[in-house]
């Protein structure tokens, strides 16, 4: 599975618009004092089954995050199952974020 850096992430969607962030962290963690990449998608992790046709219609790399890229891995290794190729995982999740000095959006 295709990993990449947030730094390496953050050039990515500078230089792409051919991509989505999908943040697979439970609400709690989405809204709460980590906040989430700008601009990124929310699917909880146990509800990616369920959206798979709105990823599935996406033409264009889906990079997933959660708090430190462990079920972010899984989300791309299930999609892969489901025959959706085009996914990279964010290495270090948001910890990993927060610890590089990138912006976050918080909502409530």
């Amino acid at each position: 599975i295709e990993e990449m850096n947030p730094g390496e992430l953050l050039e990515f969607m500078d230089e792409n618009q051919e991509c989505l962030v999908v943040d697979v962290r439970e609400p709690s963690e989405y809204f709460g004092d980590m906040g989430h990449i700008k601009g990124s998608l929310h699917i909880p992790l146990m509800e990616l089954k369920d959206n798979l046709d709105k990823l599935r219609t996406e033409n264009r790399k889906l990079i997933f995050v959660c708090n430190s890229g462990e079920r972010s891995y899984y989300a791309c290794s299930f999609l892969k199952d489901q025959g959706i190729e085009d996914v990279v995982n964010l290495r270090g999740g948001m910890i990993q974020w927060h610890l590089s000095g990138l912006d976050v959006e918080y909502e409530e």
